[in-house]
C-alpha cells in the first residue's frame, strides 16, 4: 500500500508533476488530515478514549513527541497507531521532500532551457540574435554596457531561440546573462521577459544587408510598446531610409546594424545620441578622423592646442600622437603634451588640405 502510493506521488507519469508546488503540497496536507481523523476513530472505537484524548494522541504521535501520558493498550489500537506513524508521518516526511526537490529540479530546467518567468525589473532586455558570432557579440555588448558606472549591476535577459536546442553558453552565465526561449510574437514568451519592468529594450537585426529584416524588427518594437514598455528601445535597422518609420512607430533609437562592432549598440544603450557620431566615423558619407602631421613636435597644453584650433575652425581634435613615445592619446585633458600629429574630425578632403595648410600657418 505505502509503495503504490509513494509512487503515485513520486512518478513523473503522475499529474502532480505537472501542477505547482501549492496544490501538490496541499495534496499532502490533505491526506494528513484524512490520516489523522482515520487514526482518532480509530482511538475513539478500539480504546474507548473521549475526543479531546484522541486528539491530543494522535498530534503527539504524528509528530514525534510522545509525552506517554496517553498511550493505546489493545492491539488493535497499538497497530493503528503504528501504521498511523509510517502513513501519516514517514511517508509525508518523505513525500516533501521529494516534493520539494522536484520542484527545485524543475526549476533550474526551466531557467536552463528558457521557459521560466524571470521576475526582473530594471533590466536591459535584448531580444533576438545579431548575425555572425551572436555569443561573442553579446559578451561585448554586456562588457561594454557594464563598464558604465550607472550601468555596471543591471540585470541583463535575452529573449532569443539561439540556444533552443542547447544551454545558454558559460560565457552568458558567467556575466550572469539569462534567458527565455522565443520571440517577441510569443505572448508567453514575451511576458517572461517583463518588457515592461525593462530599464531598456535592445532589439537586435537578423542581418546586416537583408531589409526585411527591419520588417522584423520593427513588429518586435510594436509588440513591446503593447507589452507596456514605455522606455527607451534600441533598434537595429539595415537602412537609413528607415530610420524614421521606426521612430515614428516607437523604436526611441533606430541605429544602424554593426554586428562587428558591439560598442556602437553599447553607446546608444549608455549614452543615447553618442552611437550617431560613432555611426558617421564608420561611414564614407559622414565625418572622418584624419591625421595631421605637424610641422615639428609641438609642446603645449591640450588647452591651448584646441583653443587654437578650434579658432581657425578647421576641425575638431580629438587626440594626439605622442612625439616621445609614438603612442596615441585621446582627449588629454589638463595635460602638457609634446604632439608629433593630431587627429582631426573633419567633414571632407577640402577640410583636410584647408586644415594642413591652417596649422602650417599656425606655426604649431
Amino acid at each position: 500500500m505505502l509503495s503504490l502510493l509513494y509512487r503515485w506521488f513520486r512518478s513523473p507519469r503522475s499529474h502532480l508533476r505537472e501542477v505547482t508546488l501549492g496544490r501538490r503540497l496541499g495534496t499532502l496536507v490533505l491526506w494528513v488530515a484524512a490520516v489523522c481523523a482515520a487514526h482518532v476513530s480509530a482511538m475513539m472505537v478500539l480504546e474507548g478514549m473521549a475526543l479531546r484524548d484522541a486528539l491530543w494522541l494522535t498530534a503527539t504521535t504524528i509528530v514525534t513527541v510522545g509525552y506517554g501520558d496517553l498511550f493505546a493498550k489493545t492491539d488493535g489500537g497499538r497497530l493503528a497507531t503504528v501504521g498511523f506513524m509510517y502513513v501519516g508521518g514517514i511517508f509525508v516526511v518523505a513525500s516533501l521532500v521529494s516534493a520539494l526537490v522536484d520542484w527545485r529540479m524543475d526549476q533550474q530546467e526551466r531557467k536552463a532551457n528558457g521557459t521560466w518567468g524571470w521576475k526582473l525589473s530594471n533590466h536591459l532586455l535584448l531580444i533576438g540574435e545579431p548575425s555572425g558570432d551572436a555569443v561573442q557579440h553579446i559578451c561585448r555588448l554586456v562588457d561594454q554596457v557594464r563598464a558604465h558606472e550607472d550601468w555596471r549591476d543591471t540585470p541583463v535577459l535575452l529573449l532569443t531561440r539561439t540556444f533552443e536546442a542547447t544551454r545558454l553558453p558559460t560565457t552568458l552565465v558567467d556575466r550572469g546573462v539569462v534567458h527565455v526561449t522565443g520571440v517577441a510574437a510569443d505572448a508567453t514568451a514575451l511576458a517572461h521577459a517583463a518588457p515592461d519592468r525593462a530599464r531598456t529594450s535592445l532589439v537586435f537585426s537578423s542581418s546586416e544587408t537583408d531589409r526585411e529584416a527591419t520588417a522584423r524588427v520593427l513588429d518586435t518594437v510594436l509588440r513591446l510598446r503593447e507589452a507596456g514598455q514605455t522606455t527607451a528601445i534600441v533598434a537595429e535597422c539595415v537602412d537609413v531610409a528607415d530610420y524614421d518609420r521606426l521612430a515614428r512607430l516607437g523604436a526611441a533609437q533606430p541605429i544602424r546594424v554593426m554586428h562587428g562592432y558591439p560598442e556602437v549598440a553599447a553607446r546608444a544603450i549608455v549614452s543615447p545620441g553618442s552611437e550617431a557620431l560613432i555611426e558617421q566615423l564608420f561611414t564614407a558619407e559622414g565625418d572622418e578622423c584624419r591625421r595631421i602631421d605637424l610641422p615639428r613636435v609641438w609642446e603645449g597644453t591640450w588647452l591651448d592646442l584646441l583653443t587654437r584650433i578650434a579658432g581657425a575652425g578647421i576641425g575638431t581634435p580629438i587626440g594626439y600622437l605622442c612625439g616621445d613615445t609614438g603612442s596615441v592619446l585621446a582627449n588629454p585633458v589638463g595635460r602638457s603634451i609634446r604632439a608629433k600629429a593630431l587627429f582631426l574630425i573633419v567633414g571632407d578632403d577640402r577640410q583636410v588640405n584647408a586644415a594642413r595648410d591652417t596649422i602650417h600657418a599656425l606655426s604649431l
